[in-house]
């Protein structure tokens, strides 16, 4: 994949993962999730070829990141990055596994902010390697997830230094909350946080367009007296309803379908 640009490792990917990807357990996965969508049967079996394609993209893309060309991102809402630059507090970049999530954290590494992840560590220990490999930044730190990742967080953010994080799939440990209108566990670690240290929440999240290109959204931040008020699976569900649903709901096809996010 390395021999490959970018734009062709993400075409190859999208064909390859399209073509043998309806004879995985994944089509059934995603088959069964998207049933939230209330889709009828024509439009539901074109939206998983398609979000087949697009994951074979994003899963290719991530070999050849560093070849991506930057003149390919459009960012909306400029203003609202110059707000979350003026900021002068902790901040948390909150995003979903929809577009590329990677090109959205290294645009905002690319504007100066250091940020600090959690990961779940791949199962194959080359492949985990490889991917930290690749992910190796001046700027950019990565923790695995479990008790060290929670310590290292609360440190960076009394630094007022920022969290960069994923948190739109199933947390096992999470709580409960209404997504869809179904009931899903979701994660609630960023929400404790966020109250603690009264961070400002900034929702970012990429699009690809027809032609290769990405956007950049980026929504206005919620400030911590927007939400201080709230009980934690209010903030959590709030995010979830106001941002994911929204997103996943314009660009349906481009959202990481085959977790297993409404497993209980």
């Amino acid at each position: 994949m390395g021999l490959f640009s970018f734009n062709s490792a993400s075409n190859f990917g999208g064909i390859l993962v399209s073509l043998f990807g309806r004879y995985t357990k994944y089509k059934k996965i995603i088959k069964s999730n998207i049933e939230v969508l209330n889709l009828n049967n024509e439009t539901s079996s074109k939206l998983v070829r398609d979000n087949l394609k697009e994951t074979g993209k994003v899963f290719f893309e991530f070999f050849n990141l560093n070849k991506f060309d930057w003149e390919n991102i459009n960012i909306n809402n400029t203003d609202i990055l110059d707000e979350i630059k003026a900021h002068q507090g902790p901040k948390i970049f909150i995003s979903a596994h929809i577009g590329n999530w990677e090109l959205t954290r290294n645009f905002i590494l690319r504007n100066g902010f250091t940020l600090h992840s959690v990961y779940r560590h791949a199962n194959n220990e080359k492949i985990d390697n490889y991917i930290q490999k690749n992910r190796k930044n001046d700027n950019a730190f990565f923790y695995k997830k479990g008790s060290e990742s929670a310590k290292s967080m609360i440190k960076a953010l009394k630094q007022n230094e920022d969290l960069a994080l994923l948190i739109d799939q199933r947390d096992s440990s999470g709580l409960e909350i209404d997504f869809f209108g179904k009931k899903a566990l979701a994660t609630d670690g960023f929400a404790n946080l966020a109250i603690k240290y009264k961070t400002m929440i900034c929702p970012v999240y990429s699009i690809r367009n027809q032609n290769g290109t990405f956007q950049i959204i980026f929504e206005k931040p919620m400030r911590y007296e927007q939400y201080k008020n709230y009980n934690i699976k209010e903030f959590v569900e709030t995010i979830h309803k106001k941002y994911f649903e929204k997103w996943i709901t314009h660009s349906p096809a481009q959202w990481l379908w085959v977790h297993q996010r409404w497993k209980l």
